[in-house]
């Protein structure tokens, strides 16, 4: 599974159609349930047209009502896309609009060829989606005569990386079964939990911190620079994220990688297994490994996204179930890529507890308005529902250009066919430079692993 912009999915030329929720105003009900903290920044930072989502081609001609219908009942399945935030004299206020109320308009746009339909689509999620405004996720399909791609994009704010896996097999099958006849009862019932109540318990955990808070010294400590004052880590080499803040920022570059296959990706398995660490440590390991070899950096510090479905109910919820770990790595003295890895494990087993603190609420506690600089996320995506079917949808998750002249972002993914990279930095030539030598060193770590007998680098075993 690659992780991209839409600038880089094959969109054939075809009939576009815009696919936007809609609900009466006076369908709209109060909500007690408190926003989370993480929400409440969200929207306090967030830009309109900041949107992730995804992508798939389904075969035969579209049914339009079948997929008004379906996209209905995902809709409806899923609280936190039929809740919003709503501003008052008082602050935001929770409200809510039950299932059958949502309705979905169908616009024609038109027929475009392959680079104006992928232009198109960008430029109508971008247009869409808006923290502060309801809907939080609109949908594009492209017709042709083998076919049609669906796409959707939503906020950040009411969805996370698993969201958008989860959203290929249930919308397929949702659009199945109502192609079928089933009604839209049927198919808006689920087992999944409610995101708004996740978020409500969010709110109690973050409420109940304080600046006495082992968590939020814990954070204080991390982000504390030489000269007293608070700020996420830099990229360990200089000069690519450590600069003078822009006003305007540069469009940031994208890369998205594969390292290995299947049969590489399971041969760095067992080496982890064989030590005892997790695949997220082997392959951050990797990365660590590769820029202490290219860099000489033996000690580094990123936030690593992880995520917070700590109960079943919340398995298969869209919503933003995610917390950040502060990791500090120093590899010093370890010399093979195993034991980089157990230092790796040590140092997320260390920081993993935090993930459940709000970090938006240590922000708030500490007063902190900078926004992460390095950050490494991994997911390991061969056992989500459908993955056996995703090359046959040519199915992708996406995200919307970001602006950042000191931001590196790296997500590192274990799928069915192997081992993939998607990384966005400063588009500099200096940042360019860098990430791709390291994307390309740890390619070659992969491939050396697998193949010892032909390595090109040496003590990684």
């Amino acid at each position: 599974m690659e992780y991209t912009e839409l600038s880089a999915y094959d969109v054939p030329p075809g009939e576009a159609t815009a696919w936007i929720p809609t609900a009466s105003p006076s369908a709209w009900s109060d909500d007690d349930r408190r926003l989370s903290h993480n929400h409440e920044l969200h929207l306090d930072t967030a830009e309109v047209g900041a949107w992730i989502g995804s992508i798939m081609r389904l075969p035969g001609a579209l049914d339009h009502a079948a997929l008004n219908l379906a996209l209905r009942a995902w809709i409806g399945r899923h609280e936190a896309l039929r809740g919003t935030a709503e501003e008052t004299l008082a602050g935001r206020r929770r409200r809510t609009v039950a299932p059958a109320d949502v309705s979905v308009r169908a616009t024609g746009l038109g027929w475009f060829d392959a680079t104006d339909a992928r232009s198109r689509l960008s430029d109508l999620l971008s247009d869409h989606i808006d923290p502060k405004a309801w809907p939080y996720v609109v949908f594009v399909t492209v017709a042709d005569a083998d076919g049609f791609t669906l796409a959707f994009g939503a906020d950040h704010g009411v969805m996370d990386a698993y969201s958008q896996l989860l959203w290929f097999e249930e919308i397929a099958t949702l659009y199945e079964r109502a192609r079928a006849g089933e009604p839209f009862a049927e198919l808006a019932e689920t087992a999944a939990g409610s995101h708004l109540d996740h978020a409500a318990d969010e709110r109690v955990t973050g409420e109940a911190m304080s600046v006495e808070s082992e968590s939020v010294r814990a954070w204080r400590d991390w982000l504390t620079t030489s000269d007293g004052t608070l700020r996420f880590a830099d990229f360990p080499v200089p000069g690519i994220t450590d600069v003078a803040a822009s006003a305007a920022p540069l469009p940031q570059a994208g890369l998205s990688q594969w390292l290995g296959d299947h049969r590489q990706a399971r041969v760095l398995g067992e080496l982890c297994k064989g030590v005892g660490v997790g695949f997220q440590a082997g392959m951050m390991g990797a990365m660590a490994y590769v820029l202490r070899a290219q860099h000489g950096v033996e000690r580094m510090r990123f936030v690593a996204p992880m995520h917070t479905r700590h109960t079943a109910e919340y398995a298969t919820a869209v919503g933003w179930y995610v917390g950040l770990a502060p990791v500090t790595l120093d590899i010093t003295g370890a010399e093979t890529l195993p034991e980089v890895a157990a230092r790796v494990q040590a140092a997320l087993a260390e920081s993993k507890p935090l993930v459940r603190q709000p970090f938006a609420r240590v922000a708030e506690l500490l007063d902190v308005d900078d926004a992460p600089h390095f950050v490494v996320t991994f997911v390991d995506t061969r056992f989500t529902p459908g993955a056996e079917r995703w090359n046959d949808w040519q199915a992708r998750t996406l995200r919307a250009p970001v602006r950042a002249d000191d931001e590196v972002y790296l997500w590192l993914v274990r799928d069915r066919d192997g081992l993939n990279v998607s990384t966005r930095y400063p588009e500099t030539v200096a940042a360019e430079r860098v990430v791709r030598s390291l994307i390309s060193g740890m390619s070659a770590l992969v491939d050396e692993i697998a193949h010892p007998e032909a390595a090109e680098l040496e003590g990684t075993a």
